[in-house]
């Protein structure tokens, strides 16, 4: 590691070195103070560099303890630079470089889900907007659905969608699908119930008995799934309303949906989908009486 990093602030000195941006595939930013909380409380291992802006460093010690204590690099930087670092104004004061999570494999979700009399993963078609992919995030882990299907899990894994997801996102598994039209005939033989959802067909989702284990399909607001999804589904619904407006956002539909779910299943969420060690998380080697006070 090089030790000129380490430094807890160096930003006044001109001779520092210059800020080094990850140019590995396998690490990626992660900013917001929710998103960040969550991951150093669930993945601090998976840490591989902490910055912390001036103005708000104070409500991080115990963060910057436990780099120090793991001989991990951090630095207290001002908000410009840590706008450069960050890459957005919306950072919130602290921003992490991280390792980056394989994607399940859709074979590894449904190992690990095989036991679960009850599940719901959500799937999404053609979300190309990081917000509304955190929005959704943040929705699947407050109702317990732990697997989010995508086409490609570059924008999901993305520092706004992280973000946006306020710490979510370590509780939901992505599953990378490749084409998802592809994956519908694996889950259905797994038996899960495909569910689609339009604003214009299907039954009414608070009449209807959602499936134990389902697939949900979500697709743009604008364009909606696309017509061979629709005729691949086993079942679609739609939101009951005024209809003064053509359609919700699609992360709000997924809420909506998500939130019926859980109420006609009452169900406990099933084991998680992400790795584990058997010990559970190690906090970047501190040992059990060192950790004392390190709460806000």
């Amino acid at each position: 590691m090089d030790t000129s990093d380490f430094s807890p602030r160096d930003h006044g000195d001109p001779n520092r070195p210059r800020t080094r941006f990850s140019e590995d595939p396998m690490e990626m930013k992660i900013f917001g103070v929710n998103a960040c909380k969550a991951f150093f409380e669930n993945r601090p291992e998976q840490i591989v560099r902490a910055y912390f802006a001036e103005d708000v460093a104070y409500r991080f010690g115990y963060i910057m303890k436990a780099c120090a204590q793991a001989r991990k690099a951090y630095r207290i930087i001002d908000t410009f630079e840590m706008d450069k670092i960050a890459e957005t104004k919306s950072h919130q004061g602290i921003c992490f470089l991280v390792k980056k999570t394989d994607p399940f494999t859709i074979k590894e979700y449904l190992e690990a889900s095989i036991d679960l009399d009850t599940d719901c993963i959500v799937a999404l078609e053609r979300l190309g907007n990081p917000h509304n992919v955190g929005s959704i995030l943040r929705t699947c882990s407050h109702f317990g659905v732990e697997g989010l299907l995508v086409g490609d899990a570059v924008i999901a894994q993305s520092g706004a969608a992280i973000r946006s997801a306020e710490g979510g996102a370590e509780f939901v598994q992505f599953v990378e699908a490749g084409r998802i039209s592809e994956s519908l005939p694996i889950f259905k033989a797994a038996g899960y119930t495909v569910v689609g959802t339009s604003s214009h067909q299907g039954e009414n989702l608070y009449t209807s008995t959602l499936p134990d284990k389902m697939l949900l399909m979500m697709g743009p607001e604008s364009s909606g799934l696309s017509d061979f999804l629709i005729e691949d589904a086993d079942m679609m619904i739609k939101i009951p309303g005024s209809e003064n407006v053509e359609s919700l956002n699609v992360a709000t539909a997924t809420g909506i949906i998500l939130g019926e779910y859980w109420r006609q299943k009452e169900f406990e969420p099933g084991q998680s989908m992400a790795a584990a060690d058997d010990d559970g998380p190690v906090f970047m080697g501190l040992d059990d009486d060192e950790d004392e006070g390190f709460e806000d």
